[in-house]
């Protein structure tokens, strides 16, 4: 977010350090408006697109970050990549449901990290949940352990544990015979979150273990009740309500179908003792 451009001048390099100190503080409309300014000023540097780009991602505003994704690329040199405008421009098409496109484009971008060393682990977390949406559950389930396993290589504890979670609820996709194991190991791991105890409820009752998915769900909820669970871009608050939801399983959580279902069995139950 430094200057970083050759034209603008002082300008250039005033609307630059606006754009930078407004983004890091998290006033994204401010930061936009400074790149509009940087645009305007050199309108022939790729970097000013790709940094409103990201910001416009930030701002849900999907189709005007990959208009400016697209022209940041018309302008950089044939051989240049960057791996963080594939990031970006994938997570754009991921916010529009384009999920064959992003899982594209997220290809891409491992690609061009592995090229240069290794690829972050996000890409590959955020690949298999777009691969979860397209209903490949195989190739999501092995995007995640990779993600797992790159995360606890870099001693990245909170990523592993996202990426595991993940993980555990396609084994129970999948009809793994480790799946309650990888449920059971990643509740363990993550004890201030919500998710995965809601999940070992889901499952220890289609297995007929009531007392068992009881227990979990009573810690869950009288234990915890607001968790935390972290992803890749920071915590994502979780609650009891939150998993009553089928909606929000899906597409917020992008819980597998298998599991949305066993969730549902399991609180139905729950609200018809609570009546």
């Amino acid at each position: 977010w430094g200057g970083g451009g050759r034209g603008g001048g002082g300008e250039l390099e005033e609307a630059a350090a606006r754009a930078r100190e407004a983004y890091a503080r998290r006033k994204l409309p401010e930061a936009l408006s400074a790149l509009d300014d940087a645009v305007a000023l050199a309108p022939d540097e790729g970097v000013w697109y790709e940094r409103r780009g990201q910001v416009q991602v930030d701002l849900k505003d999907f189709e005007a970050a990959l208009a400016d994704f697209e022209r940041a690329k018309t302008l950089y040199p044939a051989n240049y990549v960057s791996i963080g405008l594939l990031g970006n421009q994938a997570l754009a098409h991921e916010g529009l449901a384009q999920w064959v496109r992003a899982v594209d484009v997220y290809s891409l971008a491992i690609d061009a990290s592995e090229e240069a060393g290794q690829a972050p682990p996000y890409l590959f977390n955020a690949r298999g949940n777009c691969r979860v949406a397209l209903g490949d559950f195989e190739a999501a389930f092995a995007d995640f352990e990779r993600s797992a396993e790159i995360f606890q290589v870099a001693r990245d504890l909170r990523g592993s544990i996202f990426a595991q979670s993940n993980a555990a609820l396609l084994s129970a996709q999948l009809g793994r015979e480790d799946a309650t194991r990888r449920l059971e190991a990643a509740a363990r791991r993550a004890p201030g979150s919500v998710d995965m105890r809601a999940a070992l409820a889901a499952q220890y009752y289609s297995q007929g273990k009531l007392p068992e998915a009881e227990a979990e769900w009573d810690w869950a909820c009288t234990r915890i009740n607001t968790g935390q669970l972290y992803g890749p871009e920071g915590p994502t608050f979780d609650s009891c309500l939150a998993y009553r939801d089928a909606d929000w399983l899906t597409r917020i959580r992008r819980w597998p179908p298998v599991m949305v279902e066993r969730m549902q069995a399991f609180v139905k139950l729950d609200a018809g003792a609570e009546e």
